[in-house]
């Protein structure tokens, strides 16, 4: 099968490089029906990282979404951080619930998809030196966003490893680490929420697999979770980034379908 829709997207209306037009045109031209649109949602503590106004966010993308009606089915969602949420949900067409920061006892803000010394400090400041104390307290928020928040989507499940390359902060084989991530995913998972796998890291070359991790995926074909597939696309290179090799990996975990976004809804196309 061939995706023509994905719903995690940027553009310049936060930290991606491309206009919302420009990527309006690369979803055309890779044969979509279907774009949604998911910026930053306003953090006031990391200002250049989000939109600067919901409301007038708002106002841009639905008129963007009649500019192209009958040619192009564009849907207006925002990615919610937990420590970000939104201000009127009802004016958007869905959520991705994301965690990127953890906050310290002093109120500092750690981006966990931040530089590798940043994740260090939260680390070393905040858990004296216990990086799996920080990865659980990761997916502590992660399950807590997803139940309070009950976002139409779970993204970028175990961000938490993006800073790991050869295991530098904790063994993702550890048991310890797994049992955080499964309890987590439950919890994502009893909403209801469809997760995605997330291509953003392989494209930006920081991770050689998608999130999440395999292990999780077969615990979610296990519970017969939906998992979409998204590119997490800060540019329009980044659109279709390694959709076949993705959909590949969802057959080979065991997969039957994959949620697919059409017409402002998740629907199950079999793969």
């Amino acid at each position: 099968m061939i995706l023509t829709s994905s719903t995690h997207n940027h553009c310049t209306l936060c930290d991606g490089k491309n206009t919302p037009a420009e990527m309006a045109e690369a979803a055309l031209a890779a044969g979509f029906t279907d774009l949604g649109f998911s910026s930053h949602s306003r953090t006031p503590f990391d200002p250049s990282y989000s939109i600067r106004d919901e409301a007038e966010y708002v106002r841009v993308m639905r008129a963007l979404q009649k500019e192209y009606a009958g040619r192009l089915r564009i849907s207006v969602g925002l990615e919610q951080d937990f420590y970000a949420p939104v201000q009127n949900r009802a004016a958007l067409d869905y959520i991705i619930g994301s965690v990127h920061y953890l906050r310290g006892a002093a109120g500092k803000y750690y981006a966990m998809d931040g530089p590798a010394e940043m994740v260090d400090e939260c680390a070393r400041q905040e858990f004296g030196g216990d990086t799996l104390a920080m990865v659980r307290a990761y997916y502590a928020l992660v399950a807590e966003n997803a139940r309070r928040y009950r976002p139409e989507v779970i993204g970028h499940f175990d961000l938490v490893k993006k800073n790991n390359g050869q295991n530098r902060l904790f063994c993702e084989d550890d048991p310890a680490y797994r049992a955080a991530a499964l309890e987590a995913l439950k919890v994502c998972a009893d909403t209801g929420a469809v997760f995605e796998l997330n291509t953003g890291g392989i494209f930006r070359r920081i991770c050689e697999e998608p999130y999440p991790a395999r292990f999780l995926l077969e615990a979610l074909c296990a519970r017969g979770a939906r998992v979409t597939v998204n590119g997490d696309a800060h540019c329009t290179g980044a659109l279709t980034f390694w959709f076949d090799e993705a959909l590949a990996l969802l057959r080979d975990v065991g997969f039957g379908s994959v949620a697919v976004w059409e017409n402002g809804a998740f629907v199950d196309r079999p793969l």
